[in-house]
């Protein structure tokens, strides 16, 4: 289908060190079918979209350019808070001072969405 998909696919999966099962539930699916489009198979139009909103990268960024050369010093990093996901990337490693910087970014956001709510 997408020239890159598979490429990206494990290439980014295994950046953001994330298992293929965790992947695949993410997705709802088996983790051999992460596999299998990982060595190749073929992916429905539906499934590549999925996996590209899971992974936070645009669509034709994922299927129309092999990221491992576009982004080589690339690091992600994902975190979790209940309902919310952040994403993190940066060209270089990502350090401590990025991650509070974002966090404080994140609570001023709240503070703000707070004081709207509450007029």
């Amino acid at each position: 289908m997408a020239r890159y998909f598979n490429e990206n696919l494990k290439f980014i999966r295994k950046k953001r060190n994330m298992s293929q099962q965790e992947l695949a539930d993410k997705l709802n699916l088996d983790r051999s079918t992460i596999s299998r489009w990982e060595q190749g198979m073929d992916v429905t139009v539906e499934n590549a979209i999925k996996v590209a909103e899971v992974l936070n990268i645009p669509i034709p960024d994922f299927l129309g350019k092999d990221l491992r050369i576009e982004n080589p010093n690339e690091e992600i990093k994902e975190y979790n808070f209940g309902d919310v996901k952040v994403t993190i990337s940066k060209n270089g490693k990502i350090t401590d001072k990025d991650i509070l910087e974002t966090n404080q970014f994140l609570i001023q956001e709240k503070i703000k969405n707070e004081n709207l709510d509450n007029k």
